[in-house]
């Protein structure tokens, strides 16, 4: 096997413009074509969605934790703490070219809540997925009639 050149490749999740986790990665024969991909794309919608359904349960534990404080004073679930939106993003990036990017609406969740995301328990995971997806060449480009590589 010959030695293929590594790519170093940058996972970053942000809250606004808040580091949340950034992680370095490597990947070993890296598929440039990999960032129009079904496998990629179906790969952050599905992280979107479980952070979210994290981010709900915290939810859901927080209100059971503090049902009585919440019931006296029901502003405690006020999520307008800031100006603005806040918005988590997800970025997948060689150097500074972002290859994908994914966001969703972080008021949905109380602050209490949105200020103590953990993502570390999904990092491992996440890491071996992008390497796998960024190093494997039999990746799907098309949905429906459409050509996804170009």
């Amino acid at each position: 096997m010959k030695d293929q050149e590594i790519t170093k490749m940058e996972f970053l999740l942000t809250l606004n413009d808040n580091i949340v986790v950034q992680r370095f990665f490597n990947v070993r024969g890296f598929n440039p074509r990999a960032k129009n991909s079904m496998e990629l794309y179906q790969f952050i919608k599905a992280l979107k969605e479980e952070l979210q359904y994290y981010l709900k349960m915290k939810t859901v534990v927080y209100m059971m934790d503090n049902m009585d404080a919440i019931m006296a004073d029901p502003t405690i679930m006020d999520t307008s703490f800031t100006d603005g939106p806040e918005i988590f993003n997800i970025f997948v990036k060689v150097g500074e070219q972002t290859l994908c990017h994914r966001t969703f609406d972080g008021k949905l969740f109380p602050p209490k809540v949105r200020y103590t995301v953990d993502v570390r328990p999904f990092l491992k995971d996440v890491l071996r997925e992008l390497t796998d997806i960024f190093s494997h060449h039999d990746l799907s480009y098309e949905y429906l009639d459409f050509d996804l590589s170009r």
